[in-house]
């Protein structure tokens, strides 16, 4: 505001300069005619009078020509960060860069877990057959103690009280004399692995028929019937025994058993291999 009031002063000025270079021009030029009149017919012109008043400014001109460019500015004051804006839109992907040179080897990584375990491959094709080995020394033949026994009862045995010892009266044989016909039990000859079986016909629809396999006084394997008359029931067992063991059938006591000529209940054993450890 304030330079454009000063430039409407410097042009009032100017202005009235102007004029008042206009009026004593003209004032000139008259006081020359009348100089020259003067000289003829009138006296000395007086003395000039006092400039008047400026006059009322001009309209405003016709705007002038562009000036020159002037010089550049000195560089403004960096401004403060303004707030960040709102994140644009994901552009388009760019084409596929070329292939960079192969980086340095990175270090080994933590040892993975066990994978899971692959199927089995096909089988190999068979190698070459070794060469004969030396033959070995010649071994020395152990005697193999023989011991079996197999005994049957060609009789019944009625409904007995307590707990009793079966008599196997009919023997089919009895390798190494370990079975005693008069007591009914196997006593071993030697120690070892054996095996024992037992069968036991039920005798009537009264009692059952219930037996078991002994040894000393440790019942090891029993026998039960008692479902329907006529049925047998059998058990067997493989022991570890000592020398001089006992093992014999014992019949429940409130229980029977059926036998005959035919041989329907038995009582079998022998030896698989000796114990010399």
């Amino acid at each position: 505001m304030t330079t454009n009031m000063e430039l409407f002063v410097k042009y009032c000025i100017v202005v009235c300069v102007l004029q008042v270079c206009q009026t004593v021009a003209q004032q000139t030029q008259e006081d020359t005619q009348t100089e020259r009149c003067t000289n003829c017919c009138n006296g000395i012109p007086g003395i000039p009078g006092i400039p008047g008043s400026a006059g009322l400014p001009g309209s405003i001109g016709q705007k002038g020509d562009n000036g020159e460019p002037g010089l550049a500015g000195l560089p403004g004051e960096k401004g403060a960060m303004g707030e960040q804006g709102m994140k644009g839109s994901t552009g388009k992907p760019g084409p596929k860069g070329d292939k960079g040179d192969q980086g340095l080897a990175g270090q080994a990584g933590v040892k993975g877990k066990r994978g899971i375990k692959g199927d089995t491959g096909s089988t190999g094709g068979q190698g070459v057959q070794g060469q004969k080995g030396e033959k070995g020394q010649r071994g020395q033949v152990q005697h193999q103690p023989r011991v079996a026994f197999s005994v049957a009862r060609t009789t019944s045995m009625d409904r007995v009280s307590s707990d009793t010892v079966v008599i196997y009266d009919k023997v089919h044989s009895n390798i190494g004399n370990g079975y005693n016909t008069d007591s009914g039990k196997f006593t071993c000859p030697v120690r070892g692995s054996y095996i024992f079986m037992t069968t036991a016909l039920r005798q009537t629809s009264s009692y059952s028929v219930h037996v078991c396999v002994m040894k000393n006084t440790l019942e090891l394997s029993c026998a039960y019937e008692g479902s329907d008359n006529g049925r047998s029931a059998s058990n067997s067992v493989i022991i570890d025994a000592e020398q001089g063991d006992e093992i014999w059938v014992r019949l429940y006591g409130n229980s029977a058993l059926s036998s005959s000529i035919n041989k329907h209940t038995t009582f079998t054993g022998y030896l698989l291999y000796p114990n010399t450890d």
